[in-house]
Order: C-alpha cells, then structure tokens, then sequence
C-alpha cells in the first residue's frame, strides 16, 4: 500500500494558481497573482475612455478588458474600489443604464419567445458614467461644456438633445411622433441644421446612436407607417425627469401664483419624482393671498350696504316694483356707484321741487 505524499508549499501554490477567494491574510481583497489593484485601474481607464466617446461601459468589455482569468468572483469589488476612484479623483460615478422598453408587438412577442420559466433579471448590465458634484457647483465656470470638437458645438448638442427630451417628456405617454418633433424644431429654426452646422436628421441618428433618443416604427392595421422618439436608457440616466424639469424652470423664470402653477404642471407630467420647488409655500401665499381679497371684498360690500341703508328713500323706491335702472344691472364696484350717484340725483330733483312749492305759495301771497 502506497502512502500518499503531502503536497510540498510550491506544489500547492502552483495547484490554487488559478483560483483566489478574494481575501487576503489583513482582511483586504487582493485578485489573483497581485494584479487587483491593476484591475481597479484598468476599469477606471476603461470607463473615463467609454464616456468621452459616449459609449455604454458594458459588463462583456470589463470581462474581457479588465477582469483577469478566473476572477470573474472579484468583480463586486473592483467595481466598487473603481467606483471609489471616480468619485473621489474625477467627480463621477459609473451608473447602470435602464432596460430598453419593449414598446411595439414586435419586440413583445420577442421578449415572449427568449423569456424562461425563471425570472429574468432587470439588469441591463451597461453603465455611463454620472456627476457626483452637488448641483449647487454644476456650472458652466466650474463645469465647463468639453472642448472636443469645440465647446460651442458641444454646448449646442447638449442645449439640443435636452430640449428634445424634454419635448419628450411632456408629450402624452412620453412619446412625440416624428412630424409633431419636425414642427418643434421648425420653430426653433433647427428643422434642416443646428448650430454647429450639422444636418438636423445626421444629428438625431447621432443622439439615437448615444442611447438619447429611441426611434419607434410600427405599422398599424392599415399597412401604414408611424414613427415616434421616446427616451432611450442614457437619456433617462443622463438627464432624466428632474433634469427636464431644471430646464423648464430656468427658462420659465417667473415667480409667484404662475410658478406655482407650473410646478404643479411639473409634478402632474414627469410624475412625483420631480421635486415642487416652493410648491408648499408659494401655494400657501396664495391661499392667503385669496383669503385676504375676499375678506376686503366681504367689508367693502359691508360699507355699501350701510351707505346704502341710510339713503332708505331711493333704495324703497326701487324694491317696490319699480323700474330697475341701467345702474343696478352694472356688476361690481361700478354698478354701485352708478347706483348712488343716480339716489343723488333723485334727491336734487326733489329738492328742487321743494323750492319750486315755496315760491308758487309765496307769489301767491
């Protein structure tokens, strides 16, 4: 009977080569043959070289580009240290890209037919990167537009795709069709060419491309064709609901009763999770605002009715069947004084008919 000989230290390093659990003997992580710290840096290169070409960081090119042999385990980690990396040097963080919405009968029944019996998951396993700067700091001084190209056709694609989505948005179902957009941005005079000089259409292929945009086409019973844009997955993550709303705000630009109006609009189109700038307090202004007119109203139309109670013999007169005057048929502030100023004048008749009397009766003395 043969004794099986215990494995020497370099038999049993060479043997556990290819696996590594992560942990080291001060409780760190570590990936396999001392390269994770390259990894962090690898992903980090990976993902700032994806957003300056505005291309999604998708999970096969960090297996392929980054990851090492057999350290498919230690990926939770890298991403994390990464993402550590990005914030705290750089000022951004990779954020995971949203599903893209199965939106005609097509790609329904597709989703159908490649669906298991187990749960697919929601992961879209695609990220871009995000600013993680307060919005306080988020200026053009402090956060200047890219100056590749140039800053000036950069400022125009973003001013551009942001005011497309918001169209977007606000449209029923958030979704505009194609000649409802054309007539937008005709009114912008941006139907044929943008500010930098591209052909409008070259430019919303381009946004499409990006993952801004989505271009939906689907026949309907009759054999015709219907194009619509809705927001594409890196238009929800970049810009978004409150990004939409940031912009409408900015170039609203009005205070009072009508911005309260508008963040109630906001709220109702983009959904609750737009924040109501002053909604709270600037509907309470004018909940008091409105109490305090109807008060002065209630004690104005207090005063008239006084007035008018003690000139007793034009207000009986008139109760009594007669005739309304044009006067008592005008509304408001107006009718009332017409009101008084024809009770004055029939007093003055009356006065004088009075002194009319009293010189008849005297001539006849």
């Amino acid at each position: 009977m043969r004794r099986r000989s215990s494995p020497s230290p370099s038999n049993v390093s060479s043997g556990n080569e290819g696996y590594d659990d992560g942990n080291t003997a001060d409780g760190g992580t570590q990936g396999t043959g001392g390269n994770y710290e390259q990894m962090v840096k690898k992903l980090v290169r990976l993902a700032l070289a994806s957003e300056y070409s505005r291309q999604p960081i998708r999970r096969s090119d960090i297996t392929a580009k980054v990851m090492a042999p057999n350290t498919g385990r230690q990926f939770k980690h890298i991403f994390e240290q990464a993402n550590d990396h990005l914030r705290s040097t750089f000022g951004c963080e990779m954020t995971e890209l949203p599903q893209k919405e199965k939106v005609t009968i097509s790609q329904k029944r597709a989703a159908q037919r490649t669906q298991t019996q187990n749960t697919l998951s929601s992961s879209s396993k695609s990220y871009i990167l995000t600013s993680t700067i307060p919005a306080s700091l988020r200026t053009p001084t402090i956060l200047p537009p890219p100056a590749v190209p140039t800053s000036a056709s950069e400022s125009a694609y973003v001013g551009l795709y942001t005011f497309i989505l918001a169209l977007i948005y606000i449209s029923p179902g958030q979704s505009i069709p194609e000649s409802r957009l054309e007539k937008q941005l005709k009114r912008m005079n941006a139907d044929n060419y943008v500010l930098s000089g591209e052909k409008t259409e070259k430019v919303l292929k381009k946004m499409e491309k990006e993952g801004y945009i989505l271009k939906v086409r689907e026949r309907d019973g009759g054999g015709e064709e219907t194009v619509d844009y809705m927001v594409g997955p890196r238009g929800k993550a970049e810009v978004g609901e409150k990004g939409v709303a940031g912009l409408i705000r900015k170039v609203w630009g009005k205070l009072g009763p009508e911005r309260v109006d508008l963040e109630r609009r906001l709220v109702r189109s983009l959904g609750d999770g737009v924040e109501l700038k002053g909604g709270r307090k600037g509907t309470e202004e004018r909940e008091e605002g409105e109490e305090q007119t109807q008060t002065d109203d209630e004690e104005e139309g207090e005063a008239e009715e006084d007035q008018e109670e003690g000139r007793g013999t034009g207000r009986r007169r008139t109760s009594r069947g007669a005739p309304t005057s044009p006067a008592r048929r005008t509304s408001g502030r107006r009718g009332r004084n017409a009101l008084v100023e024809d009770e004055a004048d029939g007093e003055d008749d009356v006065d004088e008919e009075e002194e009319e009397e009293e010189d008849a009766e005297s001539e006849d003395e």
